[in-house]
């Protein structure tokens, strides 16, 4: 059982360690992007004491923070229709887990938990934007429900804009443990 609740500035250490142990198990595996995570490691954890940054954080039982992501209010301006970004939304981004936790889906827990919120406070969709990585593209849409909106360009790579409606999860209750 896991709790999700919104990072504090206590959080930052556990953040940033978090941040720098996916970069390490990534480049030990040779996956890309293991260099830029590692790059964002000291930001990732400065972010959960910033009130304007809204980082959520997967916590243990015990109380050790597992995984983090944002979700944000705007739909951002690349990759998105004026009409789509016009929707009430979330935009999940910076999704990272502890790769000690690897096989308890805890990044998909994340996912799973905004679009229930989104539904909760009542958005229409979630978005979320991946870049030109096929494995973690399929796991997104086979795995977490995800679909593909757009395909276009960023950096001169291949993106994929991914939503999913807003919707109830119930089942959720099973996996999370209520957090005052």
């Amino acid at each position: 059982m896991f709790v999700i609740r919104r990072a504090t500035a206590t959080d930052r250490e556990a953040v940033k360690k978090l941040t720098q142990a996916r970069a390490r198990w990534m480049a030990e595996r040779g996956v890309r992007g293991a260099q830029g995570w590692e790059r964002f490691a000291e930001e990732s954890g400065r972010q959960t004491a910033a009130p304007d940054t809204p980082v959520w954080v997967v916590v243990t039982e015990a109380g050790r923070v597992i995984g983090r992501t944002t979700l944000g209010e705007q739909t951002p301006l690349w990759g998105w229709t004026e009409e789509e970004r016009a929707q009430p939304a979330y935009f999940l981004n910076t999704t990272v887990t502890h790769p000690e936790f690897a096989g308890q889906q805890v990044g998909s827990l994340l996912a799973w938990w905004a679009v229930d919120r989104a539904a909760a406070t009542g958005r229409e969709w979630v978005r979320r934007a991946v870049g030109p990585d096929p494995g973690l593209l399929r796991y997104y849409c086979d795995v977490q429900g995800w679909r593909i909106i757009h395909q276009t360009e960023r950096y001169g790579e291949d993106a994929y804009m991914l939503g999913r409606e807003a919707e109830p999860l119930p089942d959720l209750t099973h996996r999370l443990l209520p957090h005052a």
